[in-house]
């Protein structure tokens, strides 16, 4: 940015306005406004597609060397051809405002569509790698985003990731101006961007990434739960190690590339089940165990129907030289030596039917099921015993470190209050109006459009209620009179920033038709209050994060009374919801 402030507030042009501008495209509608410009959704006549286009404020285009850096921006986007970076058509000036013409993305944006819910680990791995190879692809071109997080992210018809607002974009060899390091969004800017804006390189989206990552692993902010994402919702602990890397306080400490870390979650997918990627625990031992068991073959016995048959015929003839025996007296047959019978051997008799031999096999098979079931429910509860011990093991580490961190901030709080303070060393009065004056830039387009729409409402007010007074009721004289009022009214309101005077309606004399058209302007007002101050509101989260960078500055500096003020000012400007917004609208012009 300039170092100039901006002569006058950015307000978004009307569609209507810019049709004249843009006699190639048919502007159908405002999309969003903001410090930074205005973007609208078009038609391109010539090709029939819609577009989105984005206008700056004519003050930038004062500034050469804001239009330089602009063009040599806009060019090598132009450059990027990626299914997952939202496109660049065309740039330039009109009538004093730059202007680019992008693709228009029909789709929510990933924060809509996953804001404080875990993604399934599948669905996140091809998310993040979409976004990886986006990036990639703009680093290879030399385009550094500065400002990746779930909002910045569309999701088109096909549920693709498109990487889009290249509002905070610059080329990587571009030098950061002063005041820059407090844009980007809290808990997914990296430390350098504060620490040492000069140095910020593609690294620095790198970071964003791995915070990215573990917010759709576990639907929270590293910020908000310091513990791993496998720890939260139970993923691959894989997963931790590619956050790790990616959000390393030093950026040489983080991948390479944006395309390292799709690699990193490729091979996560691709060694990994689904039940594995889903619940990050070992595979289920009864699948191993059903893979490892070696299945059993029993082979049907050769028919016996042969040995029957001549054991059939030894036994007649038996029977038959027994009968004789016995039947002649005077033959004396030798007594056979006694011996023991020989038992069958188990399906190997050959009296035995073959249904016999196939029932006994079936009892064997079905007795080895029953003993493998058996088995497997042992390994089952193993493995449940085994992965309750880690629970328990880890709640414990987690428990120990709980207890460190609040033993050090005993230690740190005790030696605060053993210290003698001699007030702070850090000059604090210069750092806040310089903070504020950087935020009331940001938020003067906000406060113009609300000036804005109160003279609108002011003047619909007046139009019709000369409208109302010069229907049939009264004399000449009495419309007259007024009329002469109503003057004196407008001009009371136009004098106190076009608010409607609350007594306006009373001194009309009461007209029922008056009345009715003062409430519902009252109305209107008081939302055009309401959603200003939403707005500011917003705004007060980068005013917090360059406190918070700046304390992280002091801690370094042991100066904790400064600390102290900053901490006091970063707890006004969140616990009191009116406490921002009038710094910006009490500011000096």
């Amino acid at each position: 940015m300039s170092d100039s402030a901006p002569n006058a507030a950015f307000l978004a042009p009307e569609p209507s306005e810019l049709a004249p501008l843009f006699p190639g495209y048919e502007i159908e509608i405002l999309i969003a406004s903001g410090g930074m410009g205005a973007v609208y959704r078009a038609i391109q006549k010539s090709l029939d597609r819609t577009v989105a286009i984005k206008i700056l404020p004519r003050e930038f285009s004062n500034d050469a060397a804001f239009c330089a850096g602009f063009e040599a921006e806009a060019k090598a986007m132009a450059r990027l051809n990626h299914l997952n970076l939202v496109g660049v058509y065309d740039f330039g000036e009109v009538n004093g405002m730059l202007y680019i013409v992008m693709e228009y993305v029909a789709g929510k944006s990933l924060f809509h569509s996953s804001n404080g819910r875990a993604i399934d680990p599948s669905e996140v791995i091809r998310l993040v790698t979409g976004i990886c190879e986006g990036l990639a692809h703009a680093h290879e071109n030399g385009i550094l985003h500065r400002d990746i997080k779930p909002s910045n992210i569309l999701l088109d018809p096909n549920i693709q990731p498109k990487i889009g607002d290249f509002g905070l974009a610059r080329p990587i060899e571009t030098t950061i101006q002063e005041g820059e390091e407090i844009f980007g969004t809290p808990h997914y800017t990296a430390p350098e961007v504060v620490d040492s804006p000069n140095s910020v390189d593609y690294r620095a989206d790198i970071f964003s990434v791995g915070v990215l990552l573990h917010e759709l692993l576990t639907g929270r902010l590293p910020a908000d739960d310091p513990r791993s994402a496998s720890a939260i919702s139970h993923c691959d602990p894989r997963f931790d190690a590619v956050i790790r890397r990616a959000t390393h306080h030093k950026p040489e400490g983080r991948h390479n590339s944006a395309s390292e870390i799709a690699q990193d979650l490729h091979n996560i997918a691709n060694t990994a089940g689904p039940r594995v990627l889903r619940t990050a625990r070992p595979a289920n031992p009864r699948n191993l165990s059903r893979t490892a068991t070696t299945t059993r073959h029993f082979t049907k016995p050769k028919s016996s129907g042969s040995p029957f048959i001549i054991f059939l015929i030894i036994a007649i003839i038996g029977g038959a030289i027994a009968y004789l025996l016995l039947s002649n007296k005077h033959i004396i047959a030798p007594t056979p030596p006694a011996t023991k019978p020989t038992l069958p051997q188990p399906n190997q008799n050959p009296s035995l039917p073959d249904t016999l031999h196939a029932q006994q096999q079936k009892k064997e098979q079905q007795r080895e099921r029953e003993r493998e079931r058996e088995r497997e429910r042992e390994r089952e509860q193993q493995w449940e015993q085994q992965r309750q011990q880690q629970q328990q093991q880890q709640q414990r580490e987690q428990e120990r470190e709980q207890e460190q961190r609040e033993q050090q901030r005993e230690r740190e709080q005790q030696q605060q209050e053993q210290s003698i303070s001699a007030g702070p060393k850090f000059d604090i009065a210069p750092f806040f109006e310089r903070g504020r004056a950087i935020m009331y830039e940001q938020a003067l387009p906000l406060i113009a459009t609300r000036d804005r729409d109160l003279k609108k409402n002011l003047t619909h007010f007046e139009h019709e209620a000369r409208r109302l007074l010069r229907k049939p009721g009264s004399n000449d004289r009495e419309r007259e009179m007024a009329n002469e009022e109503l003057d004196s009214l407008i001009k009371d309101s136009e004098e106190n920033h076009n608010r409607i005077d609350a007594e306006l309606h009373k001194r009309l004399k009461k007209r029922d038709r008056v009345e009715d058209l003062y409430e519902e302007c009252r109305d209107k007002q008081t939302e055009i209050d309401l959603v200003l101050k939403q707005s500011l509101t917003q705004l007060s989260s980068t005013y917090i994060l360059g406190l918070q960078k700046q304390i992280e500055r002091l801690q370094k500096e042991k100066d904790p009374d400064a600390i102290q003020i900053i901490e006091e000012e970063i707890k006004k400007t969140r616990e009191d919801e009116t406490y921002f917004p009038d710094l910006m609208l009490n500011h000096p012009e």
